[in-house]
């Protein structure tokens, strides 16, 4: 019995490994999808990027234990909208090609006045968001936001995701 446990173990391990890496976007929303079936909030926290006082990570966190389908929900969540925004990670665009730059820029920057040589976001929100990713509902102030953080993707933001993956 205790080796069929093992190799459970080694075998989802293994498959997290396979399927989930956050080197690229497709890669780090899969990780998170594995972690929310697995009900592992804890281990969702590498994924995302803390803001201060890790305050986005909490109330990222808060929206996935509880799943709800109501689109204007702040940290609104469901695994399905998950995956959909997790199959269309294509059309996912940096933030500063997006017509959104500057509005993100005021509302993080006044939101999030973390001004400290280790605030890798902010910087890189202030000096063109060049490794900021944007996926926007258009008809909203909707969007979904992931940062590449040395190599690795990781969540910021999501506002209303709902409605972000019911547009797709």
């Amino acid at each position: 019995m205790t080796r069929k446990i093992v190799a459970i173990i080694v075998l989802v391990l293994w498959s997290i490994n396979l399927y989930a890496d956050d080197s690229t976007i497709k890669g780090l929303l899969k990780e998170i999808e594995i972690k929310v079936t697995a009900k592992n909030y804890q281990a969702i926290e590498k994924n995302i990027y803390p803001l201060s006082d890790k305050f986005n990570v909490n109330w990222i966190i808060g929206g996935i234990k509880k799943p709800t389908t109501v689109e204007s929900e702040d940290n609104g969540f469901n695994l399905q909208a998950l995956k959909k925004i997790e199959a269309n990670d294509k059309r996912f665009m940096p933030l500063a090609k997006s017509s959104y730059y500057n509005d993100v820029k005021k509302a993080f920057l006044k939101s999030f006045k973390d001004d400290s040589p280790k605030a890798s976001f902010i910087n890189n929100l202030k000096n063109g968001a060049n490794d900021i990713y944007i996926l926007k509902n258009l008809d909203s102030r909707s969007m979904v936001l992931i940062f590449r953080n040395n190599n690795r993707y990781q969540l910021v933001w999501w506002k209303e995701m709902i409605r972000v993956a019911k547009q797709l």
